[in-house]
């Protein structure tokens, strides 16, 4: 169930890497913003499924309990400078927008 809840945003994701470059030549600029934000989005992903592997392993794993807290931190800290990129992508202005006026 985890593992559900965790790729089904990686897979939403991974769409808007897709459309992000396939509007590339509309507006570049918010393109790249896209682009950079839903890959380090994926990365909090990724942070997100070692720290379960870790935990559900961890009678094997004694040795990277330490690494719990680092991939939590991690995982917040990549999702919410993800999200902070997204916004800024949202709101941020077309050259050609300002052109037009």
């Amino acid at each position: 169930m985890f593992y559900i809840s965790v790729c089904t945003p990686m897979f939403v994701w991974v769409i808007g890497l897709i459309l992000a470059i396939v509007r590339w030549r509309k507006s570049p600029r918010k393109s790249i913003l896209v682009l950079i934000a839903l890959s380090i989005m994926l990365l909090g992903g990724l942070t997100d499924i070692a720290q379960n592997y870790i935990s559900v392993n961890i009678h094997h794993m004694m040795n990277y309990i330490s690494l719990l807290s680092v991939f939590s931190i991690a995982g917040i800290f990549f999702n919410t400078l993800g999200w902070v990129l997204c916004i800024i992508a949202i709101f941020i202005e077309d050259k050609k927008e300002n052109e037009a006026k």
